[in-house]
């Protein structure tokens, strides 16, 4: 989600769909400017479409590959990839399914084939070794990462991560006595209830820009509910005492928001007791996404971990 500190005066414009999406769309290309950040579209091997938003910085900088969500997009890091501009090389994609990236009903979106079309990305861009950090549904995808390529993956990032996915007693309560998801909106209005689940300290976003958001996330509700659908099938989702956490040797900083309302804070302790190499970090006062919620402190932690981890 994008904190809007410009375009105040393009309020007035809520009223003409046609305006709001364009003030949506120049306040979204504002954002990923000042953070140092342009949008690239590009087609892979394996057939897919991706939009992906890359560094300015010279490649020479530290390449990191950031995933979001469920649900979500690449802007979700952009105030997160505002605070570290000019650090490090930053490739932020739209996941497949999501965004501006390829959507399909047909493809398969669980952890493991999410994380062999980054590969993909990654090798399509020239970039043979990395950071990856992921929130939510993106941890657990950046877990299946380390999997399939640990030799190229120089630290892990887990923000309020999928993967042992302990989720919040209200949140299984929710999903088990009622028909809709709230992480799957089909309106502006259901979009601003995903809204108050996902984040406990959400950036300000004016009324059209929910409006145009909401719409967008609603348009792409069929594809969602495919996605969700495949993660109950994910065995990616499930990996607590497998003993495929206890093999991973990289770098892992697990960070959490202790009032997250979907993914149990338990997750926190259970991460850093299996991964061999994991510290935990938690802040208070924020929810399920801590880099677009808190994207300075969120920073300032990742800052020293992948300063420490490049180190050693």
């Amino acid at each position: 989600m994008l904190y809007v500190s410009l375009l105040i005066s393009s309020m007035m414009l809520a009223g003409c769909d046609n305006l709001a999406q364009w003030a949506f769309n120049a306040a979204v290309a504002a954002e990923q400017e000042r953070a140092g950040l342009h949008p690239e579209t590009l087609t892979t091997d394996d057939g897919i479409q991706w939009h992906v938003l890359v560094s300015n910085a010279h490649q020479q900088k530290p390449a990191v590959l950031l995933v979001h969500g469920f649900g979500a997009d690449s802007s979700n890091w952009v105030r997160f990839a505002n605070e570290l501009e000019g650090d490090y090389y930053f490739v932020i994609p739209d996941l497949p399914g999501h965004g501006e990236s390829t959507r399909s009903l047909d493809l398969d979106y669980r952890s493991a084939a999410q994380a062999r079309r980054l590969l993909t990305l990654m090798d399509k861009l020239g970039i043979d070794r990395f950071h990856v950090a992921g929130n939510s549904m993106g941890g657990a995808i950046s877990l299946a990462v380390e999997q399939q390529a640990s030799q190229r993956v120089l630290s892990m990032g887990l923000i309020d991560s999928a993967g042992l996915t302990r989720q919040t007693p209200a949140f299984t309560n929710l999903l088990a006595t009622s028909d809709s998801n709230p992480l799957i909106p089909h309106s502006p209005e259901e979009f601003r209830t995903t809204l108050k689940w996902a984040m406990e300290d959400p950036p300000y976003l004016p009324d059209f820009f929910v409006e145009v958001m909401g719409n967008m996330k609603a348009a792409n509700a069929p594809v969602a509910e495919k996605i969700w659908k495949d993660l109950h099938d994910d065995p990616g989702m499930s990996l607590e005492d497998t003993g495929k956490l206890e093999k991973m040797k990289v770098p892992t900083l697990v960070l959490w928001g202790r009032q997250d309302r979907l993914l149990d804070l338990s997750n926190v302790k259970a991460f850093t007791a299996e991964l061999p190499q994991a510290r935990s970090v938690v802040l208070d006062g924020i929810g399920h996404v801590p880099m677009a919620e808190a994207p300075q402190k969120t920073a300032d932690a990742f800052r020293v971990f992948w300063r420490e981890a490049s180190a050693g």
